[in-house]
């Protein structure tokens, strides 16, 4: 193979080298959050530098690229949902709840986010009604079903509220990402926009954890798990580069294909990091959900591409 073929079949390559890079980070994510939750740092306390450090880094990438930064009603409103609803209080609910359920058992239920989002647009008519993706929303929720409700898929019955609590951060997500189509302000700057949410998320974080004295003093006796608090906010950085870049690259519905790789790297970090071994309640609650999401990413329309 000469030269110029081999670096046409690395071009090619690209994206799906990428998909799998995002895949591990996303993947990672429950990990990383279980550890510090173990830890006893309280979720406010995480989430107030998880989003501020990579509010600085976003901040950084802006100064260098000599983006202005807008803070009108149109901005400041997209920036306050985003913040609060995709970022804060998901995140502070997933720390909350990783501290009793597997990383595996939350893998699964995160990914279930496009299926919701697909209910809530529906429900807001900003998406109409199509067989398939109404029978993918079924198998969605089916999936769901299967991880919480037979007897002897959660480890122990108790575990069973905090479960159902966990559901409520992949709800978050999908609300936000109907926000987010809704409310981007059309002139905004991707890395821009990511600034003004980091910042409001860690602000209001920081407002509440003060209040309820939960904030996280992370110079004080510094250890571990305040270094995995560092990376994930590297993470956060690298995970959100990797995503506008494959959508560039590739389009929204190959990254859409991320979404069946996140479970399957959270389980195997899960097994890495905490010896989890999923069980056959999990494996057919993931092929659920799997083909669900697969129908409601096939239903949807295509739409033009955005190279911003």
């Amino acid at each position: 193979m000469s030269a110029p073929d081999t670096r046409a079949v690395n071009v090619r390559m690209l994206p799906l080298v990428l998909l799998v890079a995002l895949s591990l980070f996303w993947g990672l994510g429950p990990s990383i959050v279980k550890f510090v939750a173990l830890d006893g740092v309280p979720p406010l306390g995480m989430v107030v530098w998880q989003t501020g450090l990579a509010g600085l880094v976003f901040l950084a990438i802006c100064a260098i690229r000599r983006v202005p930064l807008i803070f009108d009603w149109r901005y400041m409103r997209y920036y306050l949902a985003m913040g609060w609803i995709g970022l804060a209080l998901p995140n502070t609910n997933m720390v909350f709840v990783m501290r009793e359920i597997p990383v595996a058992l939350m893998g699964v239920i995160i990914i279930t986010a496009p299926v919701i989002t697909y209910v809530v647009a529906l429900i807001i008519r900003l998406e109409t009604f199509t067989p398939m993706r109404a029978a993918g929303v079924v198998l969605g929720f089916a999936g769901a079903a299967v991880l919480v409700l037979p007897s002897g898929s959660l480890p122990s019955p108790e575990m069973l509220p905090m479960a159902l609590l966990a559901f409520v951060t992949p709800a978050l997500w999908a609300t936000s990402n109907v926000i987010a189509e809704v409310w981007r302000p059309k002139d905004g700057d991707t890395f821009a926009l990511a600034m003004g949410t980091m910042f409001t998320a860690a602000i209001g974080a920081l407002v509440v954890a003060l209040a309820t004295g939960t904030f996280h003093p992370i110079w004080i006796d510094f250890g571990p798990s305040d270094w995995v608090i560092i990376a994930y906010a590297g993470t956060t950085v690298c995970a959100f580069a990797l995503f506008y870049t494959i959508v560039k690259l590739a389009g929204a519905v190959y990254l859409a294909q991320v979404g069946y790789l996140v479970p399957l790297m959270g389980v195997g970090w899960g097994a890495w990091f905490y010896g989890e071994e999923p069980t056959v309640w999990l494996w057919l609650a993931m092929g659920l959900v799997f083909a669900g999401v697969a129908l409601v990413n096939l239903g949807k329309k295509p739409a033009p591409r955005n190279t911003d």
